[in-house]
């Protein structure tokens, strides 16, 4: 399973106003692009931060994230799998 908010947290959002929640949201986002960033992950994880960016309505920066997930897993096809999935689903690819 990937890591993502607790139970407490979901709980916490029904007493957040939307923008409230949208900025919890994006901080999450930015937290997952960050760790990637300098830590690195798993294929399931840069594609969740593709979705979530296509989400958030970020297509440009999802689209530089597939394109740095393509050099670092485009040798490994069961690796880039998951995440030309999320790229296709956020429609930066057909």
């Amino acid at each position: 399973a990937l890591p993502g908010p607790d139970a407490d947290t979901m709980a916490a959002t029904e007493d957040m106003s939307p923008e409230e929640r949208q900025e919890m949201i994006q901080g999450m986002v930015s937290g997952l692009e960050s760790r990637l960033a300098t830590q690195g992950g798993s294929p399931e994880e840069w594609a969740r931060l593709i979705g979530s960016l296509a989400v958030l309505g970020q297509t440009d920066r999802a689209s530089a994230i597939w394109d740095e997930a393509q050099e670092r897993f485009g040798a490994q096809p069961e690796a880039i799998a998951p995440i030309r999935e999320a790229a296709e689903t956020a429609g930066l690819i057909e």
